[in-house]
């Protein structure tokens, strides 16, 4: 029987306006309260070891970098770049009031690979070790991306969201990961979506599945108590407010059926620290849909306990895989 591992991968910003632009004045409650007083003492309740992906703007606050060195219990810490923030082409100095558009994989590979390096260094300043697990902003991972990644020393990236692809107004072309591997496979140099076994890096893509059925043809209202817009092939993230906890469930239960064959299956959970704060993103605006969401989180990570899923770092994820 194959082995079950479940990531939770947070991606970690400064406080949001339901637009997604930054405070103004710039704000850190979703990592103090939020990852301190909501995330973690959860995690730790039913043994889930989360991977923090931190922003360089976080990076640069002194108490929110004090918020992780004293963080208890089992976790790991990476990278998550948005590029317009960072040295060198550094498009802001004052990021309050600002909004994530650029995308990584857009820039030319030296400007990409020395934003990369930026982050790294900032990021290993802080904490005394270089990180091992990255996430691009916005998904906008390319192949000079993973090439950066591992001149870098990286061991995983988990840009790749399978099914989708991103278009919109700021990226010169799609990003288009339609047609990526559901499951961890290790990143070819020359082709992000194909698998290499000798590679370096490991891929683990966002845990996503396309629905085929006429079960989601009308737009739901979640608990969560804002409306989802659905589509009949709108693909099911495992992630809480694009699926409810049943959805995660049969998401989980698919996925571990579709690959039983395999020695290892993993599931890869996303959302932003930001999620489990009111009005500090698009999805949670009051205490009772913050309540909710960290509620289904609890239901989620009790089913896995049930299953036997393994929680696990991405950096664990890796050293499995490589075995």
């Amino acid at each position: 029987m194959a082995e079950s591992y479940f990531c939770v991968t947070i991606d970690v910003e400064p406080d949001c306006t339901p637009t997604w632009h930054y405070s103004n004045p710039l704000t850190f409650a979703g990592v103090r309260t939020g990852i301190g007083e909501r995330l973690q003492p959860l995690f730790n309740r039913f043994g889930i070891k989360p991977t923090y992906l931190i922003n360089n703007v976080v990076l640069e606050d002194q108490e929110s970098v004090d918020v992780f060195k004293k963080l208890p219990g089992e976790y790991e810490l990476g990278t998550h770049l948005h590029p317009e923030f960072i040295a060198p082409a550094k498009q802001y100095s004052d990021y309050a009031g600002k909004k994530a558009e650029a995308n990584c994989c857009f820039y030319p590979p030296e400007i990409e690979y020395e934003k990369l390096k930026s982050i790294t260094e900032l990021f290993t300043d802080k904490f005394g070790y270089q990180p091992v697990s990255f996430r691009a902003g916005r998904f906008s991972c390319g192949t000079n991306t993973i090439q950066s990644l591992k001149r870098l020393g990286y061991k995983v990236d988990t840009s790749v969201t399978p099914h989708v692809c991103w278009k919109d107004k700021s990226r010169q072309k799609p990003v288009d990961f339609t047609a990526a591997p559901e499951q961890p496979y290790f990143s070819d140099d020359n082709n992000l979506l194909k698998e290499d076994p000798a590679s370096s890096l490991l891929q683990v893509p966002v845990s996503i599945i396309p629905i085929r059925n006429n079960l989601y043809k009308e737009a739901a209202k979640s608990l969560f108590g804002f409306r989802r817009k659905m589509k009949f092939t709108r693909p099911l993230w495992l992630r809480p407010v694009y699926a409810d906890y049943n959805e995660m469930i049969s998401i989980a239960e698919s996925i571990k059926s579709r690959y039983a064959n395999q020695p290892g299956i993993a599931l890869n959970m996303m959302f932003h620290n930001v999620e489990v704060m009111e009005g500090l993103s698009p999805y949670t605006q009051d205490q009772q849909q913050v309540e909710n969401y960290l509620k289904t989180l609890e239901q989620f990570f009790q089913y896995t306990i049930r299953a036997g899923i393994q929680s696990k770092t991405l950096k664990e994820v890796y050293a499995r895989y490589k075995a």
